[in-house]
């Protein structure tokens, strides 16, 4: 993800027309959930009597963690719009020049959660879209945000979704590292076939050479493995993909003035941390790695 690594803290200027925003005064990411889990509460929330309920016997814990991800981690859905902002300029830096060029580009969204996402694209004017992610309370939140199209499906079924659909965009944040390693690269290998040639797909993973990277690898017990800028691209290579195709960068995210400063400190941190390691160090210091592979 050989990678051309952006370290400069810079995001890119994306070359889609994104919405102008206020700069708002909460949290500054789409991915920290803290600060929008004290603003609002899920709207699937169960009845107190309902939490005993569940039928535990011969389910594994990732099962049960995942059928109801937005309510056991608290999860932020985006409902709320002052929340919903942020979360969309946040998209818009993370992402830059890695949105569709057309609107009329064909996108999919793998494990698309409570479709933050797919909402910002909507918003921007992209309507080829589609999406499916496994937990089904996450597909009814989508649903209830008019995104009917979102389906319940299991990323490790790739190939038989939407039969033999090829996407010109396919986006997949935050999912790689909840899959069994040892079925990685099939999944890895199943999105390389349903890209379009031309095509390209982003991956959004946590960062293991991170000074964060301990805590943000096992703050979801859904986590399975975790990759490094330098594994990541191994992963890929092994999946298929040239190593040319792979490019890795920083997922800087913040949009706050506090968020940047936050962003300096991180920057310092990882210099000092890693400044024994000589030149095998990793040079991303952000939370979570950006990758772009093209076909």
């Amino acid at each position: 993800m050989v990678s051309k690594e952006d370290t400069s803290g810079e995001g890119p200027q994306s070359v889609a027309k994104t919405p102008s925003f206020s700069m708002p005064a909460v949290g500054e990411n789409p991915f920290d959930n803290h600060c929008a889990r004290l603003k609002s509460r899920s709207i699937l929330d169960p009845a107190p009597e309902q939490l005993g309920e569940l039928s535990i016997p011969n389910r594994t814990t990732q099962q049960i963690l995942l059928e109801r991800y937005h309510t056991l981690t608290r999860r932020a859905d985006g409902v709320d719009p002052l929340i919903r902002k942020v979360m969309f300029k946040s998209f818009a830096r993370v992402l830059g020049p890695w949105l569709p060029r057309k609107k009329s580009s064909s996108v999919l969204d793998i494990g698309c959660g409570e479709g933050v996402f797919l909402a910002f694209l909507r918003e921007l004017g992209y309507w080829n879209l589609s999406g499916f992610d496994f937990s089904p309370e996450n597909v009814q939140i989508c649903h209830r945000k008019d995104l009917a199209f979102v389906q319940q499906h299991d990323a490790l079924r790739l190939d038989e979704f939407q039969g033999a659909t090829e996407f010109e965009a396919v986006y997949c944040f935050d999912l790689l590292e909840h899959l069994p390693k040892e079925q990685a690269v099939r999944f890895l290998n199943n999105v390389y076939r349903r890209m379009a040639k031309g095509g390209y797909a982003v991956f959004q993973t946590p960062n293991m050479g991170s000074v964060l990277a301990l805590f943000h690898r096992y703050h979801d017990l859904t986590h399975e493995y975790g990759v490094t800028e330098s594994s990541a691209i191994t992963l890929l290579m092994t999946a298929g993909f040239r190593e040319d195709c792979i490019e890795v960068r920083p997922s800087w995210n913040a949009t706050t003035y506090l968020g940047y400063l936050r962003e300096l400190y991180l920057r310092g941190l990882h210099t000092l941390v890693w400044l024994a390691e000589g030149s095998t160090r990793p040079r991303i210091p952000t939370k979570n790695l950006l990758v772009r592979v093209t076909k």
